[in-house]
C-alpha cells in the first residue's frame, strides 16, 4: 500500500500534469458556457431571448405542457406561439421560435427547414399517428412524450469533448508510469530490491489505472454539475431521436431508445474507452526509456484509427469504433448499436492485452537487470 501511494503521488504531483488539468476544465468551462449556452435563443410573445435566460424561458414553458403530447396539446401550443417563420441570411433555423413551437413544427408541421435558402413555413400540423412520432409509438409501445431535453443534448456534446481532452490527460499523466525511472537512471536500483520486484510492478500498475479512473470520474462530474445547474435533466426517458434531432425509424432502432438508457450506455464505453488508452500507455511505457517517446508513441496509436478511417472510409469500421478515440463519441455509438458487442470485445481485449503485456515486459525488464 505504501509503494501504491507513492507512485500514485509521484503521477499526480508533476507540474505539467497538474497545468493539463486546469486547462482541460477550463476548455470545458469555455465550451459550456460559450458555446452551448452562448447558442441558446428562444422567442415568446415577440421578445428574443438569449443564452441563459432563453434556457430558463423554453425550461419554463415547457412545463405548462410536459407529459404525453396529444393532438389538442400540440394545436394549444401553436395556438400560444404560432408557427415559426421568420428566417435570416446563414442562419440554420427560424429566428422566431422556441422550444415549444420549434419541436412541434419539426415533427407535425407540413413545412420544413433545410437552410436558410431551402425552407418552407408550415401552416398545419398533421395528426401524431400520421407522423414519425405516431410511428416511432407504435413499434415501441411507448407514449409520445414532451418535456425539455436540452440538458441531454448538451450533456452528451459536452462529454464526448470531454472525455478526448481526458484522453489527453491519459497519455500526459500516466506515459511517465514505467519510463519515468529509466529516463532518471533510477529502474536498476528499484526494480532489484526485493519490494520493487515482486510490488512495484503491480502498485505503478494501479497506480496508473487509479489516474485513469479520477480522470473519468472528475470529468463526468463537471459536466454532469455544470448542465444539472443550467439546463436539468428533464425528459431522461424521451426517445433519442427526438433529442438530437435525428429520424425516428425502425431500421435505426436506437433512435427510438430512452435518451436516458442510452447516456448511461456511453457512460459505461466511455469508462471502458479511457481504460484501454490507460492499458495501451502503460504498455507502451514498459517498452521506452524517456517520457517524451512514450507519449508521441502513445498518441499516435491513440489517434492512428482515425487516419485509417479517413484512408479507407468504411473498412473495418466495427473494428475501429472499437478503439479509445471513436469509442468516447455518441455517434459511433448510434451507428454500431445493433453490433456493439463488437466494440466493446475490441476494447476489453485491448484493455486485457496491452496491461497483460506491459506489465510482463517491466518484470522481464527486472529479471535482465538482476542479471
Amino acid at each position: 500500500m505504501r509503494l501504491y501511494r507513492m507512485e500514485l503521488y509521484k503521477l499526480l504531483c508533476r507540474k505539467f500534469f497538474v497545468i493539463s488539468i486546469a486547462l482541460t476544465l477550463g476548455i470545458l468551462f469555455v465550451y459550456f458556457f460559450f458555446v452551448n449556452v452562448g447558442d441558446e435563443r428562444s422567442v415568446v410573445d415577440g421578445h428574443e431571448y438569449t443564452g441563459l435566460q432563453a434556457v430558463r424561458t423554453d425550461r419554463e414553458i415547457t412545463e405548462e405542457y410536459a407529459g404525453i403530447l396529444t393532438d389538442r396539446k400540440a394545436e394549444q401550443i401553436i395556438e400560444t406561439y404560432g408557427f415559426p417563420s421568420k428566417v435570416e441570411e446563414y442562419y440554420g433555423g427560424f429566428r422566431d421560435e422556441n422550444y415549444l413551437n420549434g419541436f412541434v413544427t419539426e415533427y407535425l408541421g407540413n413545412g420544413y427547414m433545410r437552410d436558410w435558402e431551402d425552407y418552407k413555413v408550415s401552416t398545419a400540423l398533421s395528426p401524431i399517428a400520421d407522423t414519425e412520432l405516431g410511428r416511432a409509438a407504435e413499434i415501441t409501445g411507448m407514449e409520445t412524450t414532451l418535456d425539455y431535453t436540452g440538458g441531454w443534448a448538451v450533456f452528451l456534446d459536452t462529454l464526448q469533448l470531454g472525455m478526448i481532452l481526458g484522453s489527453v490527460l491519459i497519455l500526459i499523466g500516466v506515459s511517465p508510469v514505467f519510463a519515468e525511472e529509466r529516463q532518471n537512471k533510477t529502474a536498476a536500483l528499484i526494480l532489484t530490491s526485493a519490494e520493487g520486484k515482486e510490488k512495484g510492478v503491480r502498485a505503478k500498475t494501479a497506480a496508473a489505472f487509479t489516474i485513469s479512473a479520477m480522470i473519468y470520474t472528475g470529468i463526468v462530474l463537471y459536466v454532469f454539475l455544470g448542465v444539472r445547474l443550467v439546463y436539468g435533466f428533464s425528459g431522461g426517458d424521451c426517445m433519442l431521436g427526438l433529442v438530437k434531432g435525428y429520424h425516428l425509424n425502425a431500421e435505426n432502432a436506437v433512435t427510438m431508445t430512452a435518451v436516458g438508457r442510452f447516456a448511461g450506455v456511453e457512460l459505461i464505453l466511455d469508462f471502458l474507452a479511457l481504460n484501454s488508452l490507460c492499458a495501451l500507455t502503460v504498455c507502451v511505457s514498459a517498452y521506452f526509456e524517456t517520457t517524451f517517446h512514450t507519449v508521441v508513441i502513445s498518441c499516435t496509436g491513440w489517434i492512428a484509427p482515425l487516419l485509417f478511417r479517413i484512408m479507407f472510409r468504411g473498412g473495418g469500421y466495427l473494428i475501429i469504433a472499437g478503439t479509445p478515440l471513436f469509442l468516447v463519441m455518441p455517434g459511433v455509438l448510434i451507428d454500431v448499436y445493433r453490433m456493439l458487442f463488437i466494440p466493446v470485445g475490441v476494447a476489453a481485449g485491448m484493455l486485457v492485452f496491452c496491461t497483460g503485456h506491459g506489465v510482463r515486459k517491466y518484470a522481464l525488464l527486472s529479471q535482465s537487470m538482476k542479471a
